[in-house]
């Protein structure tokens, strides 16, 4: 158990003593309840160094790799009358470690700012005083499509629509399907439980991120809504930060016979892995679904994030750069030694190629990353054991495409499974 002290900084060019903050720290629990590690310090007046007080947190016995949701709410400080400001708090991102060490790497994941005007003006005998908030505009916009455009597929409400179905533990309602139908729009499409790269080479992003929306969907919500409005985000210590042309996509739609002009792959999508990609590309820009080799994830850098994101590599099998090229295939005991993984503080993340999946594939070189959510069984349900015959069939629940289900196909025996799998980990839950 520990106690963190938790303060932070604001920048901004207001005189401290005009400002008055609240603060808290949470993470959302799988019933969407806030744990607190630092409840609401009520109105406290910010120092003259724009730092906050240091408040002492409650006693935490989460490791300190565990990342937490720092939400600030500011007041300005007229005379003996205090007027909120925000038509929101701010909320950032933070590791328990970033209280602990000064190393900016471990810190929030952006900076709380905050920068006003305040007007003073007379109705009759009475002065008002009237403050002017500054906030960033958006940061991703479609060329084909832009800002204004009603097709413009990254507006703040189609996001915000997106998030509200990604995050949504039943289906949709009778409201917004009828709406969905007058709009001409496949349920399926927009619904999307899971991140879903459609026509993108951004499996291993996809992989990550479905891993993220599984464990911590409260950080899943702030990363897309700190990449919207201001193309930047972190987790740990992997930060996010894609380039221009990745915030301007080019070729992002496709026409449709029944939907018309629609995008190659949904925008929060985008948002998300395509931002997670550009961000660790040395050399080429990911500025279009279209991309191919940009797109592409070495298992070394699909580790890495889950690591940076404060996961552990638990077991591995075949992920060095000279088994990525050389490719040699999972063995029965390998498959069996990944079952022996399956439970719920863990993910089991395999590269195979997707002709296991998908027969209109003709290459079957390693090409995409899957998530397992069940464990390697035999058709009758039963798990598979190094003396299970290679002739078998079996089935595989696992997340793949922005779906979890038995995705391979009809009569694949485990034979099947070996000649198609590549490589193989195993990371903790991302805390």
């Amino acid at each position: 158990m520990t106690i963190y002290n938790i303060s932070t900084y604001i920048k901004t060019k207001t005189d401290p003593k005009y400002i008055v903050y609240e603060m808290e720290l949470y993470k959302i629990d799988d019933k969407d309840n806030k744990v607190y590690a630092l409840k609401s310090t009520g109105k406290q007046n910010l120092q003259a160094d724009k730092r906050t007080l240091v408040h002492s947190s409650l006693d935490i016995s989460d490791p300190e790799n565990t990342s937490y949701i720092l939400e600030l709410n500011l007041f300005h400080k007229i005379g003996n009358d205090e007027y909120e400001v925000l038509p929101e708090p701010m909320t950032a991102i933070i590791p328990l470690k970033g209280f602990l060490i000064t190393d900016k790497k471990w810190g929030p994941s952006r900076e709380f700012e905050y920068n006003e005007t305040t007007e003073k003006t007379q109705n009759g005998h009475v002065f008002i005083y009237s403050v002017k908030v500054t906030f960033k505009s958006r940061a991703f916009e479609a060329k084909e499509h832009p800002v204004g455009d009603p097709h413009d597929p990254f507006s703040k409400e189609k996001i915000d629509e997106s998030l509200k179905l990604r995050l949504a533990k039943e289906k949709i309602d009778e409201g917004l399907k009828s709406r969905l139908a007058k709009e001409k729009v496949d349920e399926d499409l927009v619904k999307m439980e899971f991140p879903n790269q459609q026509q993108a080479m951004l499996c291993g992003p996809a992989a990550f991120f479905y891993c993220l929306l599984v464990d911590r969907p409260d950080l899943y919500k702030q990363m897309v809504k700190e990449l919207w409005e201001s193309g930047k985000t972190k987790i740990g210590t992997l930060k996010l930060e894609p380039s221009y042309d990745c915030r301007h996509p080019k070729k992002f739609f496709y026409y449709d016979n029944t939907l018309g002009y629609t995008t190659r792959i949904p925008a929060i999508d985008w948002i998300t892995l395509a931002s997670l990609r550009d961000t660790e590309n040395v050399f080429f820009d990911f500025d279009s679904p279209d991309d191919q080799i940009p797109g592409i994830t070495p298992a070394g850098d699909l580790k890495t994030w889950f690591k940076k994101a404060g996961s552990e590599i638990l077991y591995e099998i075949n992920t060095n750069i000279i088994n990525q090229v050389t490719g040699p295939k999972l063995t029965l005991k390998d498959l069996c030694f990944l079952n022996s993984y399956v439970r719920k503080d863990t993910h089991v993340v395999m590269l195979i190629t997707s002709r296991m999946f998908d027969t209109r594939v003709s290459i079957t070189t390693k090409n995409h990353w899957i998530v397992w959510a069940d464990k390697l069984k035999l058709i009758n349900g039963h798990e598979v054991t190094e003396q299970t015959l290679l002739t078998e069939l079996v089935q595989l629940k696992c997340f793949s495409w922005g779906s979890v289900d038995n995705h391979l196909l009809d009569n694949t025996t485990l034979a099947d499974v070996m000649k198609y799998s590549y490589a193989a980990f195993v990371i903790s839950k991302i805390p």
